[in-house]
């Protein structure tokens, strides 16, 4: 069994597992931030949580998935009611916390995996200060979002969603994910919201430094209209084999077919 889910298991069950040398550890990253009027707070760590369980069974080598961190950098979200945003230095915290425990436990070897745009940099900088400060473990991050995204939009439009250039956040894409993993009773009526589309150029920048606000009252990018679970399904498993064969190149591992 490759998927290992650490929260379910005794402290000498995790002892054991993890003396395979070739186990890895994964800790899942989310966010709790305002997704719209139509998706749950909690959207991108329910998916990063998904995906982590999608990408750790497709993998031969045991993969002992951490709980997922719930929270993430999302201070551009405070605007919206229900928000929860870490400071950097809280969210780096928890990371040491859990490195620590998956290498009290004989790991030597550690995934960060993010859903959430905002916490793409930070993990990819946290990674390689890791590796420069703890050389007797190796923590690697998948932190390429505009590949994350680029694979997510290429899914999505194969699948037949008539996409925004803008769809990053609560649109079609994210949408048709929520309605694949949760079903339509988890998600509010979104066929008349309204996102921001435009695409004017510097309105990532103007985000970044305003808040999501200033951009798009509704607080999504792309239009969710046309969304189904169908499209969510597609671009779920596009996901996971970009995640899988960045975690084999990464990690050396072999996969299941």
């Amino acid at each position: 069994m490759s998927f290992i889910d650490l929260k379910y298991l005794t402290s000498s069950e995790a002892k054991e597992a993890a003396m395979n040398q070739s186990a890895v550890g994964l800790i899942p990253i989310g966010a709790f931030e305002q997704h719209g009027p139509h998706l749950p707070l909690g959207t991108d760590s329910i998916m990063v949580e998904v995906l982590a369980s999608e990408v750790a069974a497709r993998c031969s080598e045991p993969i002992i998935v951490t709980p997922t961190l719930m929270a993430g950098l999302s201070s551009h979200h405070l605007d919206f009611p229900g928000t929860v945003s870490l400071e950097p230095a809280t969210l780096g915290s928890e990371l040491a916390s859990y490195i620590n425990a998956l290498s009290n436990m004989g790991l030597t070897r550690v995934c960060l995996l993010s859903f959430h745009g905002g916490n793409f940099n930070f993990i990819g900088e946290y990674a390689d200060n890791c590796n420069i400060n703890r050389p007797n473990i190796q923590v690697e991050a998948y932190n390429d979002f505009h590949r994350f995204l680029h694979v997510m939009f290429e899914a999505g439009v194969e699948a037949g969603l008539i996409l925004a250039p803008t769809d990053s956040h609560a649109g079609a894409l994210e949408t048709s994910l929520i309605l694949h993993v949760l079903g339509k009773k988890r998600v509010r009526p979104f066929e008349m919201v309204n996102g921001y589309t435009a695409g004017d150029p510097g309105w990532m920048e103007i985000m970044q430094a305003k808040g999501v606000s200033a951009i798009s009252p509704s607080g999504v990018f792309g239009n969710p209209f046309g969304a189904s679970p169908e499209a969510g399904e597609a671009i779920l498993n596009a996901l996971v084999e970009e995640v899988v064969i960045w975690m084999k190149e990464t990690f050396s591992l072999k996969t299941t077919s």
